[in-house]
């Protein structure tokens, strides 16, 4: 039953109606899910329309989805949030909200209408790929993980994924497994065993995604990952970190010889095995300062560094500054 919130005596018998959007929906969408919005209807003379439906009608005049409305305040009825699902073809849709004509006590409200379009999208994907060794000894096998994901978090499961090198060409496929990674709504993702190529080199291959045989419809992806092949070790060098002055070993330090790393274990030491040459060695911790040198490696060696700590800033440097003295 409609109500009046107030009417003066000359108050016509027929009140026109009007539809607007208080959520619009997204302009774009992605293909079969659901489009959200809030609709309010309004006639000139406060009319409390709560209990009646408003509907949203395809072009061919079949109801989609309808919802009551249910708040009324400042001569504006609401309803709630609701949503309706968006076609599963790519492109643009429109449907038309109608506040259907109602008559009651005598007192007829309108019909009310407003369009809408949106355009529905292919689902986006994406690729990770993640525990890509470097440097990798030339012609040897090696496994990195890929995964993919959708945009609506789609069930991508069995889906193939493809390896290529620098020419395009198709070096490997794998299939996404039964379950997505651990922590991730729906990121499915399998191992891929590979082989390096033959020379030393710095390597870029790529990895690329078509699902096809989905439900809906879903847009590739592609992405890249390097890593660097280098011969086969030779010697064997130990590098033992400690700290300048004390001489206590230090953990957890970065050590790299050219493409070479690794990290101090509890006792100072890191070692890399690497072929015979001359290489630039580096050492970094966080709150030391940075230590590098040319080593020659030509045999096994061990070689102690001394890192100094960086000295921690004076707090009350800013009180001790004298503006008249020169620095």
């Amino acid at each position: 039953m409609s109500k009046r919130v107030e009417r003066a005596d000359e108050e016509p018998r027929t009140h026109l109606t009007s539809v607007a959007l208080s959520r619009p929906p997204a302009a774009e969408v992605d293909a079969g899910t659901d489009i959200v919005l809030k609709i309010k209807v309004s006639c000139p003379y406060g009319c409390d329309l709560r209990g009646r439906v408003i509907n949203v009608m395809a072009p061919d005049g079949d109801l989609v989805a309808g919802s009551g409305l249910a708040d009324f305040a400042d001569n504006v009825n609401e309803t709630t949030e609701f949503a309706f699902m968006a076609p599963e073809k790519v492109g643009e849709h429109s449907w038309t909200l109608v506040f259907p004509k109602h008559e009651a006590e005598g007192l007829v409200h309108e019909e009310g209408s407003l369009p809408i379009t949106v355009k529905t999208m292919a689902h986006d994907t994406s690729l990770a790929v993640w525990g890509v060794p470097s440097p990798i000894v030339i012609d040897h096998p090696f496994r990195i993980h890929v995964g993919a994901t959708c945009s609506a978090g789609c069930d991508l499961k069995g889906k193939e994924i493809q390896i290529c090198d620098e020419t395009g060409a198709s070096i490997a496929l794998g299939n996404l497994g039964e379950t997505p990674w651990n922590g991730t709504r729906a990121l499915y993702w399998t191992e891929v065993d590979l082989v390096a190529p033959a020379t030393e080199r710095t390597t870029s291959w790529s990895i690329r995604f078509a699902p096809t045989e989905l439900q809906l419809p879903h847009g590739g992806a592609s992405a890249r990952f390097g890593f660097e092949t280098v011969k086969p070790p030779q010697y064997s060098v130990t590098v033992k970190v400690v700290q300048k002055d004390a001489g206590t070993p230090l953990e957890d330090a970065q050590v790299r010889l050219g493409v070479y790393f690794a990290c101090s274990d509890q006792t100072g030491l890191a070692r890399v095995a690497i072929p015979q040459g001359i290489y630039d060695l580096d050492v970094l911790k966080t709150g030391y300062e940075p230590l590098s040198r040319v080593l020659d490696v030509n045999g096994d060696v061990t070689v102690e560094v001394e890192v100094a700590v960086i000295p921690p800033e004076n707090p009350d440097a800013y009180w001790l500054f004298d503006p008249t003295k020169p620095p």
